[in-house]
């Protein structure tokens, strides 16, 4: 499928590299500013998503919509197997944002969350979900919507025959193929 991108703009973080890696001050700010740009960043998407004959809306109907466009549009980066080309880490983003908008319309206890609890959680330092109410109050629920979003595009992209190749690594001294172990586990 081709994608007419219309003068789509992407994110630019600003950042390199992981967000936990950054001090906390630096990472508070990327965090604001994710949350400053998330309606024109919304407002991109729609505009992408409509050159593409599909409108943007947070009804069941429209998410699909969204969906059946992402899954038919990602494409994979010839220069990096397993991975999608470099422009749709912004549309990720951008979808994970209408996406955790869309969720937190219908459930108004839910909020966007710098989240830093957990050095060692794959969400410190970023832009999650949160309000889920638990049993347990030290318990904090999250949804990184943004890394799951990613996550699927990878399956979309792996789905399509785009495959990363690892070779053979040595671990405590014994020969691991790891391209092996991983299509054993792509196996049904």
């Amino acid at each position: 499928m081709s994608i007419d991108w219309d003068g789509y703009e992407p994110y630019e973080p600003r950042v390199v590299g992981p967000l936990k890696a950054l001090g906390r001050a630096e990472a508070r700010l990327v965090f604001k500013r994710c949350m400053e740009t998330r309606g024109a960043r919304i407002e991109v998407l729609r505009h992408l998503l409509k050159a593409n004959g599909v409108e943007l809306g947070a009804d069941d109907a429209a998410v699909q919509d969204l969906n059946d466009w992402f899954f038919a549009s990602v494409e994979p980066d010839p220069e990096q197997p397993g991975q999608p080309r470099p422009e749709w880490y912004a549309v990720i983003h951008d979808v994970a944002l209408f996406l955790g908008e869309a969720m937190l319309e219908r459930h108004p206890n839910l909020y966007w969350e710098f989240f830093t609890w957990g050095k060692t959680n794959v969400a410190f330092q970023r832009h999650v979900i949160m309000g889920f109410s638990t049993e347990d109050p030290k318990f904090r629920t999250n949804i990184d919507i943004d890394r799951m979003v990613a996550t699927y595009a990878y399956q979309i992209v792996e789905a399509q025959g785009s495959i990363p190749s690892y070779g053979i690594v040595e671990i405590r001294g014994t020969k691991v193929d790891v391209d092996a172990a991983a299509a054993r586990h792509r196996s049904p």
